[in-house]
């Protein structure tokens, strides 16, 4: 097919030309592209620092936490240290226009649910067991209605009323979507969710990250192991070192949280932002215990407690679920390098014991989200015809993604940090769990393309691996690139004869704007040659180039041979053409070169000639000479014998 216009393409061909090269196209209606892709992959995350999945895996093969700690986070220490403070301010709602809290009994116990409410400098409010309490904005003070009361001011702390109390806070769009949201009083095991249990609540009004006045609540808490308590990474099954070595990281991520965020009025966000914190569920759920003791295994006292160290500062645990079998550095994923921060061995995230249900997995993206997410980027792609992975950074992670549209125009982005997209927005605009992609293929389904997809005009083909010396006269591929890269132009090797342009062989560009043609039965001699490259914009043409191709002819003889004594000469030409006519020549001494025989070569192009030497002591040189039309006329070097 010849792509000078538009044209329309089933599904079974989108499908068919997806797998080599889109081709081109005859005059029809509208370009038909894959409603959407299909990609597989492994891992779960950003693949930084330690995996999950990876350090339940190192637990099971007996590693401690320290080991699992410093293999993940290179050259650094496990250390207990004197935590540079005590409490955490952890953003639990954001964004909230009401907010309502209920007081609950600890689970278990018959006791509780009392809490207290200070507005500002005013007697706090006790708020009985089960009643709930709801906040508002008005005019931008935080306004509190409970028991009765409705108060408003700057400052709102809430504190429980005795140790078997837990708060539970949900947010709504009104007080009565609020409340409701609470649901019945039920803290049950493993259903016990919005629940707080430690420190101090403060609801704050403000505009945090946009220019709407709402709501924000911030969970006050010890950082050495009331936020831990609550920090819902990973099961509670788990094997001890494995949830050592999360308590361990979590903690020093929350230590190097220190300044207070505009958007949450807090440290540190509850949410995977930062760390997942879920407050009391974690604790009261099944084997919760083993989680609070694994942390408590951290502790040394109230102020000190271990972290990860580099050099004696306490470092960033990035960590993440899974990865596709090698942790990602820093640099492949935000930029900066960071010495403990590298790609390491990860193969336990892999590990069918670990139960990772992200060892694979298979995601989907349509046409039309896959267009706008891109174009959000700013990769102002029309449509998407094809999609592949062009390039793996040596962690696995993806590089390099080709797309092409129903026009055939190549967008080859470089997932890198500073880029369009970078390795943490891919995930987004594919929505994909990771960038340990392995497949991305067309799903079998097609819409329209979009009619804003032009082809661009074609402005040089380059890359092409013109032969510098005289090749064999033998089939020969030519190769290279067409700029703008673009799917599915025609691309011709064309050679001069009589006077005119010959084309020798056709082929179209692939996905990434590359061709390859292959020149079959050349003949010896020299050869004009060009390449044109034609697309619905025009043809463009190379220079001419002038290409050489002969064959060689080689030649062996004995250094010594006795006088009068029967000898062999030997030899081959190349290509190993048969029934080539091969003249050997000699040479006595200083004298004339004379022909002493023809031979034809064999089925693999060698050929031999016996005679007799000379009958005087000297030198006789030989050579072999050919002019077989399929390898040019050839003179092979000269080879000497001593006749003794």
């Amino acid at each position: 097919m010849n792509k000078s216009s538009k044209f329309l393409v089933t599904a079974a061909v989108v499908t068919g030309l997806l797998g080599g090269s889109m081709g081109a196209a005859q005059a029809a209606e509208v370009v038909q592209v894959p409603a959407g892709f299909t990609i597989n992959g492994s891992g779960f995350g950003h693949g930084v620092g330690m995996s999950q999945y990876g350090a339940q895996g190192m637990g099971l093969d007996g590693y401690t936490a320290s080991q699992i700690l410093t293999h993940y986070y290179q050259g650094t220490a496990v250390n207990a240290v004197a935590l540079p403070s005590t409490n955490i301010r952890v953003g639990i709602l954001q964004d909230r226009a009401f907010v309502a809290i209920r007081g609950e009994n600890v689970l278990g116990q018959t006791t509780g649910g009392a809490f207290n409410i200070t507005v500002d400098a005013n007697a706090p409010i006790v708020v009985t067991p089960g009643a709930v309490a709801t906040f508002t904005t008005v005019n931008g003070l935080t306004e509190v209605t409970a028991n009765g009361t409705v108060l408003a001011g700057t400052t709102v702390a809430l504190t429980w009323d005795n140790a078997t109390t837990v708060m539970h806070v949900r947010g709504g769009a009104d007080a009565a979507s609020a409340t409701n949201a609470l649901g019945s009083s039920n803290c049950a095991a493993n259903a016990c969710t919005s629940r707080y249990k430690y420190g101090t609540l403060e609801v704050t009004s403000g505009t945090f990250d946009d220019a709407v006045v709402d709501l924000a609540v911030v969970n006050t808490l010890r950082l050495s192991d009331e936020y831990l308590y609550g920090l819902g990474e990973v099961p509670s099954s788990w094997t001890e070192a494995a949830m050592q070595a999360q308590a361990i990281a979590g903690r020093s991520y929350a230590v190097r949280k220190t300044a207070t965020r505009s958007g949450c009025n807090c440290q540190i966000y509850a949410t995977t932002v930062d760390q997942a914190f879920v407050g009391y569920s974690k604790e009261i759920a099944t084997m919760g215990d083993r989680w609070v003791a694994a942390v408590n295994a951290t502790i040394v006292d109230a102020n000190t407690a271990y972290v990860v160290q580099y050099n004696g500062s306490t470092i960033s645990t990035y960590y993440s679920s899974s990865t596709g079998g090698k942790s990602q550095p820093t640099s492949e994923v935000w930029g900066s390098a960071f010495p403990y921060l590298v790609s390491v061995e990860d193969r336990w995230s892999l590990d069918p014991r670990v139960g990772n249900g992200n060892t694979s997995w298979t995601a989907t993206v349509d046409q039309a989200s896959l267009v706008a997410r891109l174009r959000a980027q700013g990769v102002l792609v029309s449509d998407v015809w094809s999609m592949t992975v062009a390039g793996n950074y040596p962690s696995g992670g993806i590089s390099k993604l080709n797309l092409s549209d129903s026009a055939g125009n190549i967008t080859l982005l470089s997932i890198a940090p500073g880029q369009p997209v970078t390795p943490d927005e891919l995930r987004g605009v594919l929505g994909t769990k990771s960038t340990y992609i392995s497949a991305i293929t067309p799903g079998i389904a097609t819409v329209p393309g979009s009619t804003s997809a032009t082809a661009k005009k074609l402005s040089a083909v380059t890359k092409v691996n013109w032969p510098k010396k005289t090749i064999v006269p033998s089939d020969y591929s030519f190769s290279g690139k067409v700029s703008p890269a673009q799917l599915g132009a025609t691309v011709k090797l064309q050679r001069k004869s009589g006077g005119k342009w010959k084309t020798v062989s056709t082929a179209t560009t692939n996905d990434k704007g590359a061709w390859s043609i292959l020149w079959t039965g050349p003949s010896a001699g020299k050869h004009d040659l060009r390449i044109t490259a034609t697309n619905s914009k025009g043809t463009i043409k190379t220079s001419t180039k002038r290409v050489t191709m002969a064959g060689t002819i080689g030649i062996a003889a004995p250094k010594s041979a006795k006088r009068n004594a029967s000898m062999t000469v030997t030899g081959s030409v190349s290509p190993g053409y048969e029934n080539v006519a091969v003249i050997v020549e000699r040479k006595l001494g200083n004298g004339k070169w004379k022909k002493i025989g023809t031979v034809a070569t064999d089925a693999s192009g060698n050929w031999a000639l016996t005679h007799n030497a000379s009958s005087k002591k000297l030198t006789v040189s030989y050579r072999a000479k050919t002019s077989d039309s399929r390898l040019g006329v050839l003179v092979s070097s000269t080879k000497k014998t001593k006749v003794k």
